[in-house]
């Protein structure tokens, strides 16, 4: 929802109505169910209440650890399956949660002329960047939840600290703010996910609209000015969209180098098997095993792979080395980084009340003053 303007929403649309994958609606919070909460474009978490009216999109949703759910075929009573703003009917859900939050519907949200507005819209326009792509990091994993984004997380922020310009994308999964925000916080030059590009989730598209999402998003990136392209790929190796991505010419041809998140040692090992059966450079693994020792000496006495834990994914020499990174990039950056303001260590000066400001006789103005 942060892609489509207030201003560009004018009507309400009901009655008979087939909604679409990325289509906004406007609806009513019937009873509060998994989801509490909800983000706003802002990447606030907001509280839901019974009786909340709430501006939601309707997507598909694929995700083992909480719902599969497909858009329905009409304006009836549906779910929230994702705190990020997503709207479909819930047809499973995992027991490890609860039965996802019911939304009623009032009706699609449109334009003046009542056309119903959806997302892809408001979809960034494609880029022919002017530069050669920088070297491209795919993290790829078991599943949800197997690490991915703390892999990504970690490497941009140790590679930002030294001046390296990192860009971020994920390029399939359901939307959500979450991740989007995390990269920014790490330092990461550019972070583009698939709603960038007009989706609202990737689950069920069309195989050449995941690979042209693909495509765009990192041409954006690289039009950008980064050193380095990281690509998140959502869920596990079997996935659908994940499985056939993984698998196409345009990945292959595109992605360097692959970091591997997995659990456990046995996932690390059934995963970097099958992507280097796909003649994929898989250089290093990271993820959940990396809390035990003893999954850690499993993967690498079969794999033979580097396992990287947030210390060493946080370390730009190691980090940069693992993924063939050009050394002369990372060491340029790192012995001139570009100083923050103020470049001197600020001054920290006491004085008694201001003479233009009426405060308490016993309060105490505190300024950070330039020494120069």
């Amino acid at each position: 929802m942060r892609h489509v303007p207030v201003d560009a929403m004018r009507t309400v649309i009901g009655g008979m109505v087939r909604p679409r994958s990325g289509d906004v609606l406007l609806a009513g919070v019937a009873r509060l169910g998994q989801q509490r909460r909800i983000e706003k474009p802002n990447g606030r978490r907001a509280a839901l209440h019974v009786g909340d009216f709430v501006l939601v999109v309707y997507g598909d949703r694929y995700a083992p650890d909480q719902y599969e759910a497909h858009v329905p075929d009409h304006l009836g009573k549906t779910q929230l399956v994702a705190s990020g703003g997503v709207a479909a009917a819930a047809l499973s859900r995992s027991r490890d949660v609860r039965a996802a939050t019911d939304l009623l519907p009032i009706g699609l949200v449109g334009d003046e002329q009542g056309r119903p507005l959806n997302i892809a819209d408001f979809a960034l326009e494609p880029v022919h960047p002017r530069r050669e792509r920088p070297r491209t990091v795919a993290v790829v994993g078991t599943s949800m939840n197997a690490g991915k984004t703390t892999t990504i997380h970690f490497m941009v922020h140790g590679l930002s600290r030294v001046g390296v310009r990192a860009g971020v994308t994920k390029v399939t999964g359901t939307g959500s703010g979450h991740d989007y925000w995390v990269m920014l916080d790490a330092g990461a030059h550019r972070m583009l996910d698939f709603t960038d590009a007009g989706l609202a989730s990737t689950y069920r598209q069309p195989m050449p609209r995941v690979e042209s999402t693909f495509t765009q998003l990192l041409d954006h990136l690289t039009a950008s000015g980064t050193d380095v392209n990281f690509v998140e790929v959502a869920d596990g190796i079997y996935q659908r969209e994940t499985s056939r991505l993984v698998s196409s010419e345009v990945f292959q041809s595109t992605v360097d180098a692959v970091v591997f998140a997995a659990p456990d040692a046995m996932g690390a090992v059934a995963g970097v098997t099958h992507l280097q059966s796909l003649a994929l450079n898989v250089v290093a693994l990271s993820g959940r095993v990396t809390r035990s020792p003893l999954a850690v000496r499993e993967a690498e006495s079969i794999l033979g792979l580097p396992v990287l834990g947030l210390a060493e994914l946080a370390d730009a020499t190691i980090a940069s080395t693992t993924i063939g990174l050009d050394p002369e990039l990372v060491q340029q950056k790192a012995s001139g980084p570009i100083a923050p303001w103020p470049s001197t260590p600020p001054e920290w000066e006491f004085e008694g009340p201001s003479d233009e400001v009426e405060l308490p006789e016993d309060e105490t103005v505190i300024r950070m003053v330039d020494p120069q």
